[in-house]
């Protein structure tokens, strides 16, 4: 039986980061890895091995890191916990005993209950690199492609296939609009638009009542009767975790199907960690538990844990919570996400004031390949602390985001971001004279002196 100081069960990004950073702050850990399959895709990149990579190979993350870390990377599929014998079983037979155990097994696609869900040519966006193979291959011969959900996940499917030729594709999403569990509808609407644009038909405020065919999928049946012709289906309507691991080893699992971790990611049991998409996320501002499943939160969360393992208690790193920080880039237009947006503050029953803005990603507009740049930021009303923001715009707007993220984290208010300084280049970024942020929180400022 092996011994090792710390063990890391999945080798996504969440338990990648965990291994290195264990190793950071434990220098002479023994440090070992197990995950099931041989090769890991990039969770990020799946939207893009259809078209802008010429292979699932070309989505592959490398290991590397394994090796320059001096971390043992076992492939095997763990399948039992034994808490009070500090020991994890492996399918094959093998048993390792640990002192540290980071938990971080992901999440696996949802499927929708519904007739026909198990024909030939119905797809979710699995993790394996053969069956991503399959799906490519069958995307190459399919002319009808039905895409069920309008997440970001659906939405990217759709402009990555739209640009192939000859390719009918929809989508089909039960909600208003598509992104709009992330973005308020104006942001919403301006991805749809951009995508509607590549010939791309969404049937909205619609479910799927049945996927039909004999041996294979011939047509998607809508709840308003509707048909629409399909030779291949593909499922993009969210992920839960994977948590069967845990299932028989008394460590807590939350209503909604993560598993609890306190603010250091430890769980219910001593010396055992969890991180990812498998563990539970708490809001940044409402500690509310809620499943945010990104590779963003999951390296946050494991930087936390890698550091966490044998620290002691008045040294803890903390988890202040996720503030949801989404982008996306559909044919160029860039929409990015973070904390509460208009929508959900309003359900919250929170009083905000809002700032938007809009300019020119160079300056001055009159240069070549010039698009606008729109902000809006959430204050919260008395205190004008950011609550979140959304942006859209060209793709040097993409790291706008995460200039709001970041004051969103810091609390920052409207009187703080005025005074932002920034860096400003006319050929990358909008001019200082009117730099959207800073213009955004401005109009909040007057609005506060005229009334």
């Amino acid at each position: 039986m092996a011994k090792i100081d710390i063990l890391i069960v999945g080798g996504g990004p969440a338990g990648l980061i965990a291994a290195v950073a264990a190793r950071k702050n434990n220098p002479d850990k023994k440090i070992t890895l197990v995950r099931e399959i041989e090769k890991c895709v990039v969770p990020c990149g799946l939207p893009y091995i259809f078209n802008r990579l010429s292979a699932v190979e070309k989505d592959l993350m490398p290991d590397k890191a394994y090796e320059a870390n001096k971390i043992d990377l076992v492939i095997g599929e763990a399948i039992k916990i034994e808490t009070n014998n500090k020991k994890v079983s492996l399918k094959n037979g093998e048993e390792i005993n640990y002192e540290k155990l980071v938990i971080a097994t992901g999440s696996s696609p949802v499927i929708i209950p519904v007739k026909g869900a198990d024909l030939n040519g119905v797809y979710r966006i699995r993790k394996e690199i053969k069956y991503l193979e399959n799906l490519r291959e069958a995307i190459i011969k399919a002319k009808n492609i039905v895409i069920i959900g309008g997440g970001f996940i659906g939405v990217e499917l759709a402009e990555e296939l739209s640009a192939i030729k000859n390719k009918n594709i929809s989508v089909v999403e039960i909600l208003d609009h598509c992104l709009i569990a992330n973005f308020d509808e104006e942001f919403a609407l301006a991805g749809e638009e951009k995508i509607k644009e590549k010939g791309v038909k969404f049937y909205l405020k619609t479910a799927v009542e049945e996927i039909v065919g004999k041996n294979k999928v011939e047509k998607v049946r809508l709840n308003n009767g509707k048909e629409i012709p399909a030779d291949l289906v593909i499922m993009a309507v969210g992920a839960r975790p994977n948590v069967k691991l845990v299932e028989y080893a008394g460590i807590k699992v939350i209503e909604k199907g993560g598993i609890w971790v306190d603010e250091f990611m430890q769980t219910n049991i001593p010396d055992i960690f969890a991180i990812g998409d498998c563990a539970e996320t708490k809001n940044f501002f409402t500690r509310e538990n809620n499943l945010i499943m990104l590779a963003s939160v999951a390296c946050y969360e494991a930087r936390i844990a890698g550091a966490n393992l044998y620290r002691k208690e008045k040294n803890l790193v903390k988890n202040n919570g996720t503030v949801a920080a989404f982008s996306t880039y559909l044919d160029g237009l860039v929409l990015g996400s973070v904390g509460l947006n208009e929508l959900g503050a309003n359900k919250k029953n929170i009083k905000i004031v809002i700032g938007k803005s809009e300019a020119p990603n160079h300056h001055p507009g009159t240069l070549s390949n010039t698009g606008m740049i729109k902000v809006k930021l959430i204050f919260e009303k008395p205190s004008k602390i950011l609550l979140g923001g959304q942006v859209a715009g060209p793709e040097n707007t993409a790291e706008m985001i995460n200039l709001i993220a970041v004051a969103v984290q810091q609390k920052m208010t409207a009187q703080e971001l005025a005074n932002l300084q920034v860096a400003t280049h006319p050929l990358i970024t909008a001019p200082p004279t009117a730099y959207p942020i800073i213009k955004a929180a401005e109009m909040v400022l007057s609005d506060e002196r005229i009334s």
